[in-house]
């Protein structure tokens, strides 16, 4: 038979190794590079008066409306090119990068911040789908947890080269234009993996159809969402201004980019920890943990401020929990359809960008100058409050 007539597929699909490490390393490059370096270069560029901490949680606020926007887009598509919208979301996740190195003005940075929004919601929601949908496929699930840490890693790179800069007294748009070239680097190969993971599956394997044998019950979403919502609310307070906040007390201002650095190393192991817990104990309970740990890690830099350990017990809290989180909740909205699954995380999902859009709203509204204290003990008030729904959800699910 002529090849010429044969479709495009790969001789061999990727190993289950080398999609996890792709999935760790595009979800390093869109959430913990694209996504949350911006937490890194705040106080470099908080200092350099390229910011202010109001114009600061407008950008932020920007970034997350993209994600929602993103994640909607998502939901919403009825097209499954999930390998094109990859790509695209690595493409803008690596220019929006190194155009944060350019002085575009306010409007400009929140153009450029939203799309980045939107971008890492592309590569986090296509990348985990395409990554855990080869995984089944090789038999090989167990590999999944090698994905989500990417996070953590981008987190943590961010975090050194910041301190690099800090240290050297270096000009911000150093910091972004060095992460996006990193990230330009490793997008490729990356991408390749996952490209070719999914055509592999396409090609060799048609998702089945969910056929209804009887009467499906799907457990209801309402509290669930709004206990996640909360919990988006809860952590991103701190996760957009951790070193801000720590630069602005005395005592621990030279251990500001040393928190974050702590919040990346943190997360590195703890959805896997956290969902392993979740099967030992249960799902709901060991979500209601942690969030009640999250509350705690979040309070503790306000609470005792000044003291190295409480600042850094804050931040391992922080990193150690809030992918955590969404682990666990995303896991307890599934159900076996597929398709109702998509819908029902995209839900919960939109609600957890609400609450991410709200928080540094809320801390450029509240804030007292450089006083974070207020927006700060806001976002635990609403974790704790977010565990009391995530256990009201609970008993509702049992009644169903």
């Amino acid at each position: 038979m002529n090849s010429q007539c044969l479709p495009l597929i790969p001789d061999r699909a990727p190993s289950p190794a080398m999609i996890a490490v792709a999935g760790l390393s595009v979800l390093a490059l869109a959430m913990g590079i694209g996504r949350f370096a911006f937490t890194a270069l705040l106080p470099l560029a908080k200092e350099q008066g390229l910011l202010t901490l109001s114009s600061a949680g407008w950008l932020a606020a920007s970034n997350y409306g993209g994600y929602l926007v993103g994640a909607l887009w998502v939901v919403r598509s009825r097209s499954a090119h999930a390998a094109r919208r990859l790509g695209i979301g690595l493409v803008f996740s690596v220019v929006t990068t190194l155009a944060m190195g350019w002085e575009l003005g306010s409007a400009g940075w929140m153009a450029v911040r939203f799309v980045a929004g939107v971008a890492s919601a592309w590569v986090y929601i296509y990348a985990t789908g395409i990554m855990l949908r080869a995984l089944v496929h090789a038999h090989a699930s167990g590999w999944s947890a090698l994905h989500y840490p990417g996070v953590g890693a981008g987190i943590v790179f961010s975090a050194c080269v910041a301190q690099f800069l800090l240290n050297r007294g270096a000009a911000t748009a150093w910091g972004w234009w060095t992460l996006g070239g990193f990230a330009a680097l490793v997008a490729l190969p990356a991408a390749a993996v996952l490209i070719r993971a999914e055509l592999s599956i396409t090609a060799t394997h048609s998702a089945p159809t969910s056929a209804a044998h009887g009467v499906t019950v799907h457990p209801p979403l309402g509290w669930m969402a709004a206990a996640y919502g909360l919990a988006g609310f809860g952590y991103i307070v701190n996760a957009t201004f951790l070193p801000t906040l720590l630069r602005t007390q005395p005592g621990v201002a030279d251990a500001a980019l040393t928190g974050w650095l702590v919040v990346g190393l943190a997360t590195l192991p703890a959805t896997a920890l956290w969902i392993r817990l979740g099967l030992w104990i249960g799902a709901y309970p060991a979500l209601i943990a942690c969030t009640l740990l999250e509350a705690a890690g979040v309070a503790l830099p306000v609470l005792w401020p000044g003291q190295h350990l409480t600042a850094l017990a804050g931040a391992a809290l922080l990193g150690g929990t809030f992918m955590g989180i969404a682990g666990l909740a995303q896991w307890l909205v599934r159900v076996p359809d597929p398709q109702a699954t998509s819908r029902r995380i995209g839900f919960v999902t939109a609600c957890y960008g609400i609450g991410q859009i709200a928080g540094p709203l809320a801390t450029s509204g509240l804030a007292q100058g450089n006083d974070l204290t207020v927006p700060v003990l806001l976002a635990a008030g609403a974790l704790v409050l977010s565990a009391g729904l995530f256990e009201v959800s609970r008993r509702v699910e049992r009644l169903v």
